[in-house]
């Protein structure tokens, strides 16, 4: 979806904008947005700042699961695919997690122990929101579950 699009009902200010791991979009009054982001994707998360309360709706055909997603060595900004909350152990993407990586909402938080497992106040994936995972490892190739179990 494109940018543009999705804000086009929201009271916006300058200086609003849009933020993923890789690139930005910045609201300029009487403009619009200029910035490398252009087009909203189910594949990452965003991060969003508008200096005035809107309501957004979006709607449109469920993201297809399982779903392929590229974990960075490092942090991750990963979104939720999935349309109901889902536990943080049966939602994340398919992995061998290994000490002190990391998990992260914008208020909660989780780290993995080898044995345990994932040990924090963040406990489920929900729906619109985003994650920031840090893995210690390489990362790659993985994959969020249709489901497990």
């Amino acid at each position: 979806m494109r940018v543009t699009a999705l804000f086009a009902t929201a009271a916006l200010a300058q200086g609003d904008h849009v933020k993923s791991q890789q690139s930005f979009t910045e609201y300029y009054g009487g403009y619009g947005f200029f910035g490398g982001l252009t087009t909203l994707t189910t594949n990452e998360m965003y991060a969003v700042r508008v200096t005035t309360s809107s309501l957004i709706s979006v709607s449109g055909t469920p993201t297809q699961l399982p779903k392929t997603v590229q974990l960075s060595a490092g942090w991750t900004w990963l979104p939720c695919p999935y349309s109901a909350s889902v536990s943080l152990a049966d939602g994340l993407p398919t992995y061998e997690y290994v000490q002190q990586d990391h998990v992260k909402s914008q208020q909660t938080f989780a780290e993995f122990y080898v044995g345990y497992g994932w040990f924090g106040t963040l406990t489920e994936l929900d729906p619109g929101a985003g994650y920031k995972l840090r893995v210690t490892s390489t990362g790659g190739i993985t994959t969020f579950p249709s489901q497990r179990g």
